[in-house]
C-alpha cells in the first residue's frame, strides 16, 4: 500500500516544485523520499498506510544522524494516528499542509544563508 501512497505524495510534491533526490523502500511497508529544499538542506518524507512508533523512530534517527534537517510521515489510513513521537504526521488528504511546511522551511533556510 505504501507504493500508492508514495506515488500520490511524490506527484504532489513534484507538482509543487520539490526536488526528489531519492526514493528508498524501507521495511516493506514504507517508502522514504529524500527532498532537497534548499542548498545543502535535505528533508525526508516517509509514506505509509499506518504510521507506527517504528516509523517515528526511523525518521528521528535519520535526523539525529545529520543527513536530514527535518522529517515527516504521510499516512493513508482513515484512523488518526496516536501521538507516536515528535515527527510531524500528515494524512494523505493534507498534502497541502505538508507543502506549506516545506515552503516555510525553505524560506527560513534561504534567509539564513
Amino acid at each position: 500500500m505504501s507504493a500508492s501512497v508514495e506515488s500520490v505524495v511524490a506527484a504532489n510534491l513534484a507538482t509543487n516544485g520539490a526536488t526528489i533526490l531519492a526514493r528508498v523502500p524501507d521495511t516493506g511497508h514504507a517508502t522514504d523520499l529524500a527532498l532537497q529544499i534548499s542548498q545543502n538542506r535535505l528533508v525526508v518524507v516517509r509514506s505509509v498506510e499506518h504510521a507506527t512508533p517504528g516509523d517515528h523512530t526511523a525518521i528521528a534517527t535519520m535526523i539525529s544522524e545529520g543527513d536530514f534537517i527535518w522529517g515527516a510521515i504521510v499516512y493513508s489510513a482513515s484512523a488518526l494516528p496516536d501521538p507516536l513521537g515528535p515527527i510531524e504526521s500528515f494524512h494523505v488528504d493534507e498534502l497541502d499542509q505538508l507543502v506549506s511546511r516545506l515552503v516555510e522551511l525553505r524560506r527560513v533556510f534561504d534567509e539564513a544563508r
